[in-house]
């Protein structure tokens, strides 16, 4: 039997390799086929794996192979090269004498031709002069010897002279110069960065920023990027130009010193406004910093003044695709209300804090705070941190009479330094912070994350017990110390404690600082009962208005200003709930982490059965990446309401994220920031401003912490709504084929166009998966439309993994789509023919 001989079947499609049919890959077929050349195709497709690794399959095939061709190549197996083992004693005996006495003779070869060349020229050696770059001499005999091989390639006579290329064999040589050539960078050290100009004349500062500048072109043409941008330093310390800070900048671009060369180019943008050689690189710095719409901003400006640029036009078309990609990857890929926060430290400067403070500067250092906060949000923490210088050079003479706000910049400025792997940096903030205010929480948690990175474990774990001093509920401190126990346990032994330095006793008089949620006292009691009631009527209306505005807040997403409304409310009142878990929403959307978590605390201590509270620690421990802690909260916000969707996705997402945890190291230093998706539970009328358009979640607990109404065994039917992509398809179903919700999968099925279900499915169909679809079809919708049954059959047939789905299902499911197929056929339809079901029937193996 040959391959034509083998009836082609429709849609089932080809190899890559070969291009031979998938139908091909079959036990029936390959006793049946008498092909060589073919089975060896077949053999080879089978060894690659590209369609799926299938030993017995490749084994029976070998096998026939054999039988039909034993001489066959492609039966042949590589084999190993030969060792002592596999020789006789005798035979390596033999062998090895062979080589060691050739050895010894070439040796002996060597050593005479040596000797006789050193006695042919005995002055030789002494006379002549060093090789140049080198301490030692000119071997004679090794140069000679060395030579022979190339005096066979010169040219003998006239013809070969003509053929002989002069230029291409300097060029060679010249590569190998450069490629031996290693470039000593000693003298670097040497070069004053600074040119002392005092006394000078305008026209002799521009003679030699000139010359410091043309010294930086010559070392850049060479190469050289690390000398060129000293000599461009030198030019700008004579005289700032524009064209020494763009070439200086182009420098720093090929030392792939981002930040350096964007603050290069700012200077030029400064001086000359519009400059395209300083767009077009801040742009390349944008790109590679991740800042891909500045990037478009300036790249769109070079085009509009040169539009035949055709590095900004290729530039522009990368960062435009990364840009694409970003998106596609950070798309909104489920229905209802998601934020996307990346996890920064906030900054402890608060608006609110410096409100009512004035300096004798003007506010100046006010404003450089701001920028700085911002630019530390935005991730530019090098930017922070010279905002945050500027503020201090401003406020330093001063000194103690503005102790507070110098200790803040110092700490904010610590928090940039921490970020940037600078620990030296931020401990000597952190110090100098905490001289200006005694135990002040942030500088020291700052300075002891520091202490951590650089291994100084005994100094993190007495500053993180001096935290705990002043707020022995934090969690981060507890784990903190937890673990440096251990680690100073297993360095320093069972005596451990004696090495460290004295803890500080910490004086009762420090507050408990803003890390730690606000835990306020209930207003102090009035003198007399009838100023008591009016106060409380009073301060009622307060809470509300307050808590109205916070709530109005939050729908406009002005997260900032509903979280001082809802710590205004906790001031007036603080067994409020609801305001705890509204609270905890603006410090997850802040990127609060910790401090989100506690207010969840306490609302968990006013309410024990808070659904909102639970899952909102859930999502704070996931960004702190205590990843069991949130399995635990999303485990009991599960068991209370099975039906919210967004914690079962929360779910999924944290066991991945604790199992690739598992698999790495287990011990991080280096703290990364990183995006995550919050997917937020919208229930209750506590709530502020829940959108239209959310996916219901059913009655949750209310916010006085009453229980879940319904029980666990009667959950809420699962909305479904039309999906728009493949991920918003993959989680509907994932839901549904956990739930085993046929009705809701034909419900899904009857939404969603035929044409796209091998789009939505991709390379996810699974059998659990492929069971439900043909069980929905078969007792949901076959009576109800069978055109559409035909339809999601069809495209079905035709997604990734269906061929493979076919292989995997069992006795049963394969009666169970023969018999919805018997139903399709019995029931009469103007949109399908019995040809049809039967030719779909082949698809399906039937």
């Amino acid at each position: 039997m040959t391959t034509k001989d083998y009836p082609s079947l429709w849609g089932f499609g080809t190899t890559k390799t070969f291009k031979i049919p998938i139908e091909h890959l079959d036990f029936k077929y390959i006793e049946k086929c008498s092909d060589v050349k073919h089975l060896e195709k077949i053999l080879c497709v089978l060894r690659s794996g590209e369609e799926g690794y299938y030993p017995e399959l490749t084994e029976f095939c070998e096998k026939h192979l054999q039988a039909l061709a034993p001489e066959s190549r492609a039966l042949r197996k590589d084999k190993p090269a030969a060792t002592a083992a596999s020789f006789t004693a005798e035979e390596w005996e033999k062998i090895d004498g062979d080589i060691k006495s050739w050895v010894s003779e070439i040796k002996k070869e060597e050593d005479k031709m040596h000797f006789h060349e050193t006695e042919t020229f005995p002055a030789m050696k002494d006379n002549l002069p060093p090789v140049r770059g080198s301490n030692s001499c000119l071997h004679v005999g090794k140069e000679k010897y060395s030579k022979r091989p190339t005096k066979k390639k010169t040219p003998r006579d006239y013809a070969e002279w003509d053929k002989f290329d002069v230029e291409k064999e300097c060029l060679k040589i010249d590569e190998d110069y450069k490629e031996k050539t290693v470039i000593d960078k000693s003298h670097l050290s040497k070069i004053e960065t600074r040119i002392d100009t005092a006394g000078l004349t305008e026209k002799e500062k521009d003679f030699l920023a000139t010359r410091e500048k043309e010294k930086g072109n010559e070392a850049f043409n060479s190469g050289d990027y690390e000398e060129a941008v000293m000599y461009y330093t030198r030019s700008i310390s004579a005289l700032p130009t524009v064209v020494a800070y763009n070439n200086r900048a182009q420098a720093e671009i090929k030392l792939q010193n981002w930040n350096s060369a964007f603050q290069d180019c700012e200077k030029v943008l400064e001086l000359e406004p519009g400059n395209v050689k300083a767009l077009l690189r801040r742009a390349t710095t944008y790109k590679h910093q991740n800042k891909l719409l500045e990037a478009i901003e300036d790249l769109s400006k070079v085009l509009d003044v040169e539009p035949d640029n055709d590095l900004a036009k290729k530039t522009l078309s990368e960062v435009e695709r990364d840009l694409k990609n970003s998106e596609a990857a950070s798309k909104t890929q489920t229905k209802g209300k998601r934020m996307v926060i990346q996890e920064i430290e906030n900054s402890e400067d608060e608006e609110g804090k410096d409100s009512g403070r004035k300096h004798e500067d003007g506010g100046g250092d006010k404003s450089l705070k701001s920028q700085g906060n911002e630019l530390f949000r935005s991730g530019q923490f090098a930017e922070a941190a010279g905002k945050y210088s500027a503020a201090i050079a401003l406020l330093e003479p001063a000194g103690s009479e503005i102790a507070d706000d110098l200790s803040i910049l110092y700490s904010n400025r610590a928090a940039c330094y921490l970020k940037e792997g600078n620990c030296s940096g931020c401990i000597q903030d952190c110090n100098r912070a905490l001289e200006l205010h005694p135990f002040s929480m942030k500088p020291l948690l700052r300075r002891a994350m520091a202490y951590e990175t650089l291994e100084q474990y005994g100094k993190a774990y007495v500053d993180y017990k001096t935290v705990l001093q002043i707020d022995c509920g934090l969690q981060l401190a507890n784990d903190s110390v937890n673990r440096l126990s251990r680690i100073l346990m297993e360095l320093d032994g069972p005596n451990w404690r004696e090495k460290l330095s004295p803890i500080p006793a910490v004086p009762a008089s420090v507050p408990l600082q803003a890390w730690h949620p606000a835990k306020e006292m209930i207003s102090k009691q009035a003198g007399d009962s009838s100023s008591h009631r009016q106060q409380g009527i009073t301060d009622e209306k307060t809470f509300k208005a307050l808590k109205e505005e916070g709530n109005q807040c939050v729908n406009d997403k002005n997260y900032k200003d509903a979280l001082s409304k809802y710590s205004e409310c906790l001031k007036i009142n603080n067994k409020e709930c609801a305001i705890y878990t509204n609270r905890a929403l603006c410090y997850l959307k802040l990127c609060q982490f910790e401090e989100a978590k506690q207010d969840c605390d306490q609302a968990l201590q006013l309410a024990d059965g808070n659904v909102k509270a639970f899952y909102r620690r859930a999502l704070a421990h996931k960004g702190l990446k205590n990843y069991q802690k949130s399995l635990i909260d999303l485990n009991k916000v599960i068991l209370l309401d099975p039906s919210i969707i967004e914690a079962k996705m929360e779910l999924e997402e944290v066991t991945r994220l604790l199992n690739l945890k598992d698999k790495t190291a287990p011990f991080n230093k280096e703290k990364e920031r990183r995006k995550i998706e919050i997917q937020e539970v919208n229930e209750g009328k506590e709530e502020p401003g829940r959108p239209a358009g959310e996916v219901s979640t059913g009655c949750l607990a209310s916010e006085k912490g009453g229980k879940s109404s319904r029980s666990p065994e009667d959950p809420e039917k699962l909305p479904i709504a039309k999906p728009n992509n493949a991920y918003e398809f993959g989680q509907i179903i994932n839901a549904l084929s956990t739930r085993k919700d046929k009705e809701a999968c034909a419900h899904l099925l009857a939404i969603t166009a035929p044409k796209d279900l091998p789009m939505f499915l991709s390379n996810k169909l699974e059998g659990d998966t492929f069971l439900l679809l043909i069980q929905s079809l078969k007792n949901n919708l076959i009576e109800k439309d069978p055109s559409l049954v035909y339809q999601h059959l069809l495209y079905l047939s035709k997604a990734e993994r269906f061929k493979m789905m076919l292989t995997l299902i069992s006795k049963g499911q394969k009666e169970l789509i023969e018999q919805l197929f018997e139903d399709l056929s019995d029931t009469p339809n103007n949109h399908f023919t019995l040809e049809d079901i039967q030719a779909l029937k082949r698809q399906y193996e039937l």
